[in-house]
């Protein structure tokens, strides 16, 4: 869009002639100089600077001078991000419209590229295939730099029209496959896929997959893809009380029970004194070194 762009290049250009403005004073501190100074020569040499008044009315002057100048190069960084701002939130859904249709010529195009690969998956298979799967590979890889510029003008969009904790929630969302693929639940998404859109390097095999599922799409706002989020995962019901949790009952595997623990110095409790004792049972532990006491060191 023309005139975001313009509107971000004032901006950019704004915030250099602030950062770049000379150092100066202000009109107070610069009558406070002059001042100090005044009162040093009298200390120094027992007499007033006659030149006072037209050294108080030059520093005056000139602080007026810069500390208007500064205030209109804030006031203009200030103007022009508000502009920014507001041409980006009004336009920023033309924006992802327009993304939206041209990422789908890019898929159009790549789906039928992909067709013609026939399996082929690098560019060494596709130079023994033949001219068909050569153009084909060619062509794609020609859409993988596209269909990247595409994502990531859909981001900055995003993040433009976004507050800090919903574009939080948004790098959340995209680092757990959301917000290119649309109508599919993640954990149905190949790895390489996933991985694909964490980390935004995109390739053939990843184009041609989204090419063929036919579920490649632009978010339209942020509320689009929190929706889409929320349906292409688990969904958690609420009432008046928060999550509902379920209690049914469930059949758990029977807990093994643990053999007790036989050490070398235990006995079996000789609890008939008529009988013979019984025999010493057989160790399966080793008992561990006691933990030295207080009384150890005296």
């Amino acid at each position: 869009m023309p005139d975001v762009a313009k509107a971000q290049e004032r901006h950019e250009a704004a915030v250099r002639l602030r950062r770049e403005f000379r150092p100066g004073k202000s009109p107070a501190d610069a009558v406070a100089g002059v001042q100090r100074d005044a009162q040093a020569e009298f200390l120094e040499s027992g007499k007033w600077p006659a030149d006072f008044t037209r050294r108080v009315g030059k520093a005056h002057t000139e602080a007026v001078a810069w500390e208007a100048e500064a205030l209109a190069l804030r006031g203009l960084e200030d103007s022009t991000k508000a502009t920014a701002e507001h041409l980006r939130e009004s336009l920023s859904a033309d924006v992802l419209e327009h993304l939206d249709g041209r990422l789908t010529e890019i898929l159009d195009t790549a789906k039928s590229a992909g067709d013609a690969l026939g399996g082929v998956t690098s560019a060494e298979q596709a130079i023994e295939a033949g001219a068909d799967a050569l153009d084909a590979w060619r062509s794609l890889t020609s859409l993988v730099s596209d269909y990247s510029n595409v994502r990531a003008a859909q981001w900055d969009v995003l993040r433009a029209v976004t507050l800090s904790d919903e574009q939080s929630r948004m790098r959340t969302w995209r680092a757990q496959g959301h917000g290119e693929i649309k109508g599919v639940r993640v954990d149905a998404i190949p790895a390489f896929v996933v991985d694909g859109i964490r980390s935004g390097a995109y390739d053939v095999e990843f184009l041609v997959w989204v090419a063929q599922s036919d579920a490649g799409y632009v978010p339209t706002s942020y509320d689009d893809l929190e929706a889409e989020v929320a349906a292409s995962t688990d969904p958690v019901s609420y009432d008046d009380h928060g999550p509902l949790i379920d209690l049914s009952p469930r059949v758990m595997p029977e807990r093994q029970p643990r053999p007790a623990q036989v050490y070398t110095h235990s006995s079996t409790p000789h609890l008939d004194a008529s009988q013979p004792a019984p025999a010493k049972p057989k160790a399966n532990a080793s008992a561990p070194d006691r933990e030295p006491s207080t009384t150890d060191y005296f």
